[in-house]
């Protein structure tokens, strides 16, 4: 045998025993029955910073609804004053004098503040709910992304066996003198390119799981994580819109409640409230006067003070009309959204129905190929080329199942349905 002969089944030999060897198992993600959508759902809304806002709009509830039952509208404050004529004439005059003022609340002032408590407590299970949607949406995007990953990696793990099956037996094939050796390395360069894709994808489900693992906190799927639509299969798309009870909305509408009652209350903001004035007097004239003791009583009140609160009221409505248009320009983002995913998932189900019947067909097709192969009547390159149309074919069927099932998540997540 020459030496060129015996390089080339050297090669053949490690190349083989390489392929083989790597990575002898499919990657696969642990799921887990007892865990759920719900459960993971509940790990990600605690993990979330976002959560600490609760508190902080229940200290502005605190700090609101305790200026509100105060007895009075503003602080109250003592004045104390003496006057006498010690470095004048020095005869003795001396006046002590303390007053007490008290602002008072204008009429509807108080109770506008304790609305404006009421509306801002609202806020919290609305804001709750916000943050729920936010982690489906998250716990969503993770558990697909391992769906559609897994779905990809285990079709190049097929295409990997298959391709490590049609060696073995072109080698077989070889060593009977049947084929020539170049068909042998040819079929081994066509596992070396099937060993690499799986690779590859099995690198991507690594990262998915990984990115799972750590935001999750768990380390096992949910062993059910499909999802269905309800009433919405039996309409068209175009006829469906987004419920008023969805989270998104649903913080905005409470929010502007909210602005609504600063606006109220802003009417009294640069008001003069009304000050009620309680005093003290004592004073004597000289020293051989007695003390005079007195007590004052008085009230302060402004003439006219609408200008004043103008300002307040203007930058009060201001971001009402913000708010409101914000509002509708969001209805009309997730209506958008919606109708997207909606076509979206109708268009994947009709590719779908074509794509079976072309997978069923390639099926057919390769597994002719493949007999005509053993029987000597095609090529070993036509055989690869249809096994990677096959190949091809069936992994874009696997992948349109598996999306179309995404895309039912992404509609019930466009919804605002929580998990």
């Amino acid at each position: 045998m020459s030496l060129r002969a015996i390089l080339f089944s050297v090669l053949i030999t490690l190349a083989a025993s390489f392929s083989h060897n790597l990575l002898a198992e499919i990657v696969t993600p642990e799921r887990s029955d007892a865990v759920t959508l719900t459960t993971v759902t509940d790990m990600v809304y605690q993990r979330n910073p976002a959560q600490q806002m609760d508190s902080t709009i229940q200290q502005q509830v605190n700090a609101n609804t305790d200026r509100a039952n105060t007895l009075f509208a503003d602080v109250s404050t003592v004045n104390l004053r003496h006057q006498n004529d010690v470095v004048g004439t020095s005869n003795g005059l001396q006046e002590w004098e303390a007053n007490l003022e008290m602002p008072l609340w204008l009429p509807g002032q108080k109770q506008q503040q304790l609305a404006l408590s009421d509306t801002m407590l609202a806020e919290i299970p609305a804001y709750k709910q916000a943050l729920r949607l936010q982690a489906s949406g998250k716990v969503r995007e993770l558990i697909w992304n391992v769906a559609l990953a897994e779905t990809a990696t285990k079709q190049a793990w097929q295409a990997w066996q298959t391709a490590q099956q049609l060696e073995s037996d072109v080698k077989t094939r070889v060593t009977a003198g049947e084929l020539a050796n170049t068909e042998l390395l040819l079929a081994n360069t066509n596992v070396l390119e099937m060993r690499s894709k799986y690779l590859q994808l099995a690198a991507e489900l690594e990262h998915a799981i990984s990115s799972y693992t750590h935001i999750t906190g768990q380390q096992f799927l949910p062993g059910n994580y499909e999802e269905s639509l309800p009433e919405l299969e039996f309409k068209h798309h175009a006829e469906i819109i987004v419920n008023q009870q969805h989270p998104a909305l649903m913080i905005l509408d409470q929010q502007i409640t909210t602005l609504r009652a600063k606006q109220e209350l802003a009417k009294f903001d640069g008001a003069v409230n009304p000050s009620l004035s309680v005093g003290i007097k004592r004073e004597r004239g000289d020293r051989a006067d007695g003390y005079d003791n007195s007590v004052g009583l008085g009230i302060t009140f402004a003439l006219d003070d609408k200008v004043y609160r103008q300002p307040a009221v203007a930058e009060a409505a201001r971001a009402l009309a913000d708010a409101e248009i914000a509002r509708k320009q969001l209805e009309r983002q997730l209506n958008i959204t919606l109708f997207s995913a909606l076509h979206d998932l109708e268009t994947k189900r009709q590719q779908l129905e074509l794509i079976a019947q072309k997978d069923a067909a390639t099926q057919k097709y390769v597994a002719l190929q493949q007999r005509s192969f053993e029987l000597g009547e095609t090529d070993l390159v036509s055989l690869l080329r249809s096994q990677e149309l096959a190949n091809e074919s069936h992994s874009r069927k696997q992948a349109l199942e598996i999306d179309i099932k995404h895309m039912i998540a992404s509609v019930n997540q466009a919804m605002g349905m929580l998990l």
